[in-house]
């Protein structure tokens, strides 16, 4: 059970903060009010130490539940710098059905910049990023960007970090550049 400091101190700021920062007051908030066909909150007349038992039942059980596959996709995202990707990982939205093809294809006017059989790598801050061939492509919207753009199939080198847990990877064509002579 959640057991805050009791008077308004510098340290209360700081477990309360904490506690924001790691989203444990917005799930609490939700379980509080949470609904659906096989559960109501407010019907079930929640106390909050029910509601913050709920919580550490529910963080106990992700802490059980991890596995490689999850942790190493959401690395790969923090370290090619998509943060704000993970957490739409968890709610995954696909695009708009309704979007259309652009009226040209397959004659668009950007043409591919990269061909089969290039060695790139992920644009990154970092010297250790992903690097692999192209082995394949496609003209895609990318709801990101709110255009089409060409993505890229990468087989990944042995030496890149996530062929440990993926022998292929997909890049947006803004997210890759070549490799250098000295790679």
């Amino acid at each position: 059970m959640l057991k805050p400091v009791s008077y308004k101190t510098d340290q209360h700021r700081a477990y309360q903060q904490a506690l924001d920062d790691f989203g444990i007051t917005e799930l609490l908030a939700k379980l509080k009010n949470y609904s659906d066909a096989d559960f109501e909150s407010i019907w079930m007349q929640l106390q909050q130490p029910e509601i913050e038992t709920l919580a550490a039942i529910l963080i106990s059980a992700l802490t059980h539940s991890i596995n490689g596959k999850l942790l190493g996709a959401y690395v790969h995202l923090i370290r090619h710098n998509h943060q704000d990707i993970a957490l739409d990982l968890i709610n995954l939205k696909y695009p708009n059905a309704s979007i259309e093809l652009p009226t040209n294809f397959p004659d668009v006017a950007k043409t591919p910049r990269f061909l089969y059989g290039d060695r790139l790598r992920w644009l990154s801050h970092e010297s250790d990023t992903d690097w692999g061939i192209v082995i394949g492509r496609f003209y895609s919207f990318a709801s990101d960007r709110c255009c089409w753009s060409w993505c890229y199939l990468i087989w990944l080198s042995k030496e890149s970090q996530s062929a440990a847990w993926s022998s292929a990877d997909i890049a947006w064509e803004e997210d890759l550049e070549p490799m250098g002579e000295e790679s």
